[in-house]
């Protein structure tokens, strides 16, 4: 045990590496140290501080953020463990019937596979949703750079992000962690293409025959005469064949058209029990619908007699191709008001110019056979997926062993211990000053007035290509999502009139296809799923928006009361933490809407399947692989996503809590305002510190900005003259 705990120590004080230029600062202006400098400064550092490091320090995989990290692999393990529970139930399950890779969970009402569909997806969602935070979570410390790496850069003239989602520190940090980051962040893009359609809705359609007969045809000994009715009428009969892609030749007694007619006919006969009444209303009711489910075949009943001026009692037949035709077409065909009349796409055999009127009609009823299915292929891409996740963040614990600086208070910490040469004499310099002077080779030489009048807003924490980059994207998207909408409801209105939310969220429906129709079912997947990847890169910047409003809320802070050091691996004084800049207020709330605008999109948007079967039943005949969506989720997404983007900018214009420079996630703005005045570094780290203006500094002759524990700390005096910027070498 004593050979173990020598080992984590040994680990924890070998690792630090921090460059130790000393307090003083680096003399000779701006030389840059040589390597032989810096590896013996390394090494003075290491020795320094390796003694107290090992007496002090936790284990590395107990310090905050990788208490954290352990956190976000645990969960997704579990998310793991229950996707490949489920997926192994549902493939050996002899009840969900496997075929092809695909399994079917439930077949029966339509509505309840809509409802069982809609509560797996929200299902889900809360799982990518843990995926995707406990993803972002990781990378976020992934790339925190260590003090070894901020040296480097600083050493060169460049900067580094601190307490922020960064792509900017990739470049510089190790190439093992970047590869963990990498591992991370592409394994995301499979899963939100597919994982919400590993479940989905297969709806479940009848083609059906529509008769119309006289209104004796149900009496005995009335003459029908199927062949004759066909028949009838020769080239008329032929056109409406060819519009429904039957036939391109002349209509023969002996076809499939007779036989497939014949048999409805004798279903009839045999099983008329299936058969129920309706009014002419409710047939209109029923059959005005794309994509009948529990109804087929239908007989409508004239007040025509056949004595009258038909020997024949059967009038006319018809039949209905839901993927050539419109099912509800027929009625342009037959008003059930009165008026029999021809159609633009169909022409029926009945004189367009006579009157029939329709006295009643016989629907053939049928028993729903939608299913909710899932996907074993999409399914395995998922878990693959997953346990790269899961081994990626099990070994950023074990493998990142050396410290970062992760929050603001590691960089305070750090800075404040070790100070940085570089920075040294510009102790208000902003991120804007680091980006337009100090990267070409400026120092802060020369005194500058306190001019700031009043507090900034929380918006000027951000760099303006984040803010930009995320309420452009997430404008453009509301803007099309708008326009896709109206589309949409312009279409819905050309069939019928209807509320909007009789559509229902992930009702497959005709009116509500994309005009899209696709051979195989991946293609119509992965367009129905690429919204979620989008909406996930607009979380990402969405959040990313907050950890930098949030971060500089708490740096103003610092400048408003003396506050203890916030960082992952506390010593005598400070405290852990083990959320990162987004405290959980904010971070929950933030995985809810992401988890919430998700679901909505799956509902919005969606793999459609509709398998059709012929008038007589049996086998599908044929399957309908497109993309559905439903007006209403979309106005719920709009809704939500609006409100959101409002929120982010409202926040933007809240007031931080003092005045202090705007350092935002600048490695080197922070350092420089972390050069202390004459007080113990061991003492002012153990204790509340606060920043602001301490005295005159006697190396520089003016006054000082910087931390200190002291209570003789106090705001920065407008028209003060501090330690400012200047051109190096005046």
């Amino acid at each position: 045990m004593s050979n173990f705990g020598g080992n984590l120590s040994k680990w924890t004080s070998v690792s630090l590496g921090y460059h130790n230029y000393g307090r003083g600062g680096a003399r000779g202006g701006g030389r840059k140290p040589s390597s032989a400098e810096l590896l013996t400064l390394e090494s003075e550092s290491t020795r320094e501080w390796s003694s107290f490091f090992s007496s002090t320090w936790k284990p590395v995989w107990y310090t905050g953020w990788h208490t954290g990290v352990l956190g976000c692999a645990a969960s997704v393990v579990i998310v793991l463990f229950i996707n490949i529970s489920l997926t192994i139930y549902a493939a050996t399950n002899p009840e969900y019937k496997m075929k092809g890779g695909v399994g079917t969970l439930y077949s029966g009402s339509c509505g309840k596979s809509r409802t069982i569909g809609m509560w797996l997806h929200l299902g889900i969602n809360v799982l990518s949703t843990l995926l995707l935070s406990g993803s972002n979570y990781t990378q976020q410390c992934l790339a925190a750079p260590t003090r070894r790496e901020i040296d480097a850069a600083h050493a060169r003239r460049r900067w580094m992000d601190i307490g922020v989602p960064s792509v900017r520190n990739l470049f510089r940090i190790k190439p093992e962690r970047r590869m963990l980051w990498f591992a991370i962040g592409f394994t995301s893009i499979p899963l939100h293409l597919l994982y919400n359609s590993a479940v989905y809705t297969s709806l479940a359609a009848n083609d059906f025959v529509v008769t119309v007969v006289s209104n004796n045809h149900f009496e005995p000994g009335a003459y029908s005469n199927m062949t004759e009715t066909l028949v009838f009428g020769g080239e008329q009969f032929n056109s409406t064949l060819r519009a429904v892609g039957k036939t391109t030749g002349r209509y023969e007694t002996n076809s499939e058209d007779i036989q497939l007619f014949g048999r409805v006919l004798e279903g009839y006969n045999t099983g008329s029990e299936r058969y129920d009444d309706l009014t002419a209303s409710n047939c209109t009711k029923i059959y005005n619908t794309e994509f009948m489910s529990n109804n087929r075949n239908l007989i409508l009943i004239t007040k025509l007699s056949s004595n009258d001026t038909h020997k024949n009692t059967l009038l006319d037949m018809v039949n209905i191709n839901s993927t050539v035709t419109s099912p509800s077409d027929w009625m342009c065909a037959y008003n059930l008001s009165g008026n029999s009349r021809n159609n633009r796409r169909n022409k029926f055999i009945c004189d367009p110019r006579e009157k029939v009127e329709i006295s009643g009609c016989k629907s053939e009823r049928t028993d729903e056979k939608c299913k909710v299915q899932f996907s074993l292929g999409i399914m395995t891409v998922v878990i693959c997926c997953n346990l790269i996740k899961a081994c990626s963040m099990v070994m950023t614990v074990v493998r990142s062993r050396e410290p970062t600086l992760v929050t603001l208070g590691d960089a305070v910490d750090s800075f404040l211990r070790i100070p940085d040469p570089t920075t040294k004499g510009m102790c208000f310099a902003d991120r804007g000053f680091v980006d337009r002077k100090w990267r070409r080779g400026w120092r802060a030489v020369q005194t500058q007035h306190w001019k700031r009048t009043g507090v900034q807003r929380w918006w000027t924490s951000i760099s303006k290509t984040r803010w930009i980059t995320c309420n452009f994207f997430c404008s453009i998207i509301i803007i099309i999502t708008g326009m896709l909408l109206g589309v949409g409801r312009a279409r819905d209105g050309r069939c019928w009139e209807t509320d909007i939310d009789s559509i229902g969220f992930g009702k497959v429906n005709s009116i509500s296809l994309v005009n899209l129709y696709f051979g195989n079912i991946t293609e119509p997947i992965l367009l129905a799923n690429l919204p979620q990847t989008i909406l996930s890169f607009l979380y990402l910047t969405y959040n990313s928006l907050f950890t930098c409003m949030l971060s500089g809320h708490e740096w103003s802070l610092f400048s408003h009361h003396h506050r203890t050091l916030r960082v992952t691996s506390p010593r005598p004084g400070q405290r852990s933490t083990y959320w990162l800049q987004v405290p959980y207020t904010y971070a929950i709330p933030l995985m809810t809407l992401s988890g919430l605008l998700h679901w909505l999109t799956s509902q919005s948007i969606f793999l459609a399947r509709v398998e059709i079967s012929g008038p007589l039943g049996g086998e599908t005949s044929s399957t309908i692989n497109t993309v559905g969506y439903s007006c209403i989720a979309i106005i719920f997404v709009l809704t939500l996503g609006t409100l959101a983007l409002v929120t982010a900018v409202g926040m933007g214009y809240r007031p931080f809590a003092a005045e202090i420079t705007t350092v935002g996630s600048c490695s080197a703005a922070i350092s420089a305002a972390c050069h202390a005045q004459g007080e113990d570094p061991e003492v002012i780290i153990g204790r509340k510190v606060r920043w602001g203006d301490v005295g005159i500094d006697p190396n520089l002759g003016v006054r000082h900005l910087t931390f200190s524990s002291g209570e003789g700390v106090r705001k920065p005096i407008f028209g003060e003259v501090y330690a400012g910027t200047g051109r190096e070498g005046e």
